[in-house]
């Protein structure tokens, strides 16, 4: 069992409905300035040798790990690729 709370397929279009539907509301989503780099989140995953999915360990998004990270081929050697 998963230790973090499993996320429902729409709450990214909850939090667009929400941040456009005032201007107080959109004025606070764009102070947090909260930013989600993916790479990076993938990057620490693979280093840690945690779950991912495969679609980040071979082909056009291995690249980009290996492009804009620093991951190096050998950080995938320990899930066999």
């Amino acid at each position: 069992m998963s230790k973090f709370k499993q996320i429902k397929p729409d709450t990214w279009d909850a939090h667009v409905k929400k941040a456009s539907s005032s201007p107080a509301f959109a004025r606070e989503y764009k102070r947090s300035n909260y930013v989600l780099n993916t790479h990076m989140v993938m990057a620490d995953r693979i280093r840690n040798g945690e779950p991912v999915g495969e679609m980040y360990l071979t082909g056009r998004l291995k690249q980009e790990l290996l492009d804009l990270t620093d991951l190096t081929e050998a950080d995938f050697n320990k899930y066999g690729r």
